[in-house]
């Protein structure tokens, strides 16, 4: 099956009108896609510290680690899918 893209008003090419949405919208909708199965890692600064956070899909705080590594498997034991926040 193949499927051809739309070009939008604005002249941007649309796959399935994603990019003819409202901006507030597609932030509202990447907020909440996932929430409950991923689980964000970037890295802080914290007190001139270099240190890992681990974030919810909606932005909250839910630890702070070490290393990206030690990062990578909290979430994991989790039994959540680490995607990397720059």
């Amino acid at each position: 099956m193949t499927h051809n893209p739309t070009t939008s008003s604005t002249g941007t090419n649309s796959t399935f009108g994603i990019a003819d949405k409202p901006h507030w919208l597609a932030r509202f909708d990447l907020a909440s896609w996932g929430i409950e199965d991923v689980a964000y890692v970037r890295s802080i600064n914290q007190n001139g510290e270099s240190l890992y956070g681990i974030f919810a899909a909606d932005g909250t705080e839910l630890a702070t680690v070490e290393s990206r590594d030690t990062a990578i498997i909290t979430v994991r034991q989790n039994e959540l899918e680490p995607l990397s926040a720059h």
